[in-house]
């Protein structure tokens, strides 16, 4: 980042134009989110409007530390705090209404900046899912292998890779087993936040093509600091910014659009503090 190229530009309004209010036909749309407030102790740290997003596609979600950017998939997955509440309206529409959850959690698949595997082997941690939605067990083998042939695992692993312990694999491969596991969970919206940063670039540039795929049948919303990232795998980028002492979606847009001219102050000050012009 350099200093001498920063502008600020915080303190300067949000105007509602520079997000777009794409996705108006029902058969596109898969989530709208009106007046979202997340507080902590009665402070307000995170505001969203009005924000519509696609069926299908990756969504980049970007901004400066401190704009809210996880805890909007912590809130929509319905991982808060305890000690955040928030109000407002979000309706999924790309979600199978035939499967009966207990809690709209159940409709999220959620791949974290560090891999989440459970201390045992890739088979315990497969079934996890199939479990949780009652799959026969005379069907598990045939759906972990697929979903492991899915994120590039099965050529990776031993042949009795049903007993391999999943923390003794590379922290890319973890990763990878956790995307295996959402698969597996069968959700429509896959939420990534940060999935890449403390991988090396070959493990990165995996993640980033099986998150690509998963957008050409999925939504996707993924948290990422990382430009080069947001370019090579968005279809559509938000970018949120400090407004004051909370966070604030400030533009939304196709990612085209958005790294070609980006609307607002806050997103052309981003882009100009990340990439140095």
């Amino acid at each position: 980042m350099t200093a001498a190229l920063s502008v600020t530009t915080t303190d300067q309004p949000f105007k509602k134009e520079h997000v777009q209010l794409l996705f108006e036909e029902p058969s596109c749309c898969g989530m709208t989110i009106r007046n979202l407030s997340i507080h902590a102790k009665k402070k307000t740290i995170l505001t969203v409007d009005h924000l519509r997003l696609p069926k299908t596609g990756v969504v980049a979600i970007m901004g400066p530390s401190g704009s809210g950017k996880s805890t909007l998939l912590k809130a929509l997955s319905e991982l808060q705090d305890e000690n955040l509440v928030h109000d407002g309206q979000v309706d999924i529409t790309c979600i199978d209404t035939n499967n009966e959850c207990e809690s709209i959690c159940s409709h999220f698949a959620m791949v974290w900046q560090k891999p989440t595997v459970f201390p045992c082997s890739i088979w315990d941690n497969l079934k996890v899912p199939l479990r949780k939605r009652k799959v026969e067990r005379k069907e598990w083998r045939d759906m972990m292998k697929y979903a492991l042939e899915q994120v590039g695992l099965l050529h990776e692993l031993d042949e009795d890779w049903a007993k391999q312990r999943a923390q003794r694999l590379s922290g890319g491969q973890q990763q990878r087993l956790s995307i295996a596991m959402g698969l597996l969970k069968d959700s429509n919206i896959f939420l990534f936040d940060e999935p890449t940063s403390a991988l090396d670039p070959v493990s990165t540039e995996k993640i980033e093509k099986i998150i690509s795929g998963l957008g050409q049948t999925k939504l996707v919303l993924l948290v990422t600091h990382s430009l080069g990232q947001a370019r090579r795998v968005s279809d559509y980028c938000a970018m949120f910014h400090n407004q004051g002492d909370k966070g604030c979606l400030c533009e939304f847009s196709a990612s085209d659009e958005f790294f070609q001219s980006p609307a607002s102050p806050q997103s052309r000050e981003f882009i100009m503090q990340e990439t140095g012009v």
